[in-house]
């Protein structure tokens, strides 16, 4: 004879609590959609990130460059420094006209005519020439004014803009000129002349 099964009286209940459970699972999930992001949504999403974002810009240094191209152009007159040995000083003195002049620049010659270019970029604010000092070549940058003198075949006029390295002439000739084909440069800082050597290869940050 066989037993009758007998289910201890809490198994059903705690089946239909567990079924009723499961079904309230079930329902919730199948209700709820998980929102999907249209244009709208991106485009504000971005727009709260990145609106007040300032780029990140990389900024190289800039250094003021020689004003000439060439291997063979060689500092013939250099500036005369009041502070500077009287030996140097002798070496800056340029003679002309039976008069001696204390140089307020940088001579640079060479055998060949060489390219004379921009030490940084600026506006070309004065081209003229000058009886003694032949073709003048003025340009104006950010701190300083560089001037060069003596040159010749003017590739700029009064009001263009140059950059950095621009060929603007060649290097000529003046009554000034005491060796080959030669540029007279000179830098003006607060409306004084200045050693071009003090001046050169220094960052634009440090003028």
């Amino acid at each position: 004879m066989k037993k009758k099964l007998v289910l201890k009286p809490f198994v059903l209940p705690t089946l239909y609590i567990t079924l009723i459970f499961a079904l309230m699972i079930f329902t919730a999930k199948s209700l709820y959609k998980s929102p999907t992001p249209n244009e709208k949504d991106i485009e504000l999403v971005n727009d709260t990130l990145f609106h007040d974002t300032v780029p990140v810009i990389n900024i190289e240094d800039i250094y003021v460059s020689l004003p000439y191209k060439g291997e063979e152009v060689k500092e013939t007159i250099g500036y005369y420094d009041y502070k500077d040995t009287k030996e140097n000083q002798e070496k800056s003195i340029i003679k002309y006209d039976n008069t001696y002049l204390q140089n307020t620049g940088i001579t640079y010659s060479s055998d060949k005519q060489f390219d004379v270019i921009a030490i940084l970029d600026g506006k070309v604010t004065k081209v003229y020439q000058n009886e003694i000092l032949g073709n003048v070549i003025e340009i104006t940058h950010d701190k300083i004014i560089s001037v060069y003198q003596m040159v010749d075949n003017i590739n700029v006029k009064e009001g263009d803009l140059v950059r950095q390295n621009d060929i603007i002439a060649k290097s000529g000739t003046s009554k000034l000129s005491q060796t080959g084909n030669n540029l007279h440069f000179e830098i003006i800082k607060d409306g004084i002349t200045n050693n071009p050597k003090a001046i050169i290869g220094l960052n634009t940050k440090d003028l």
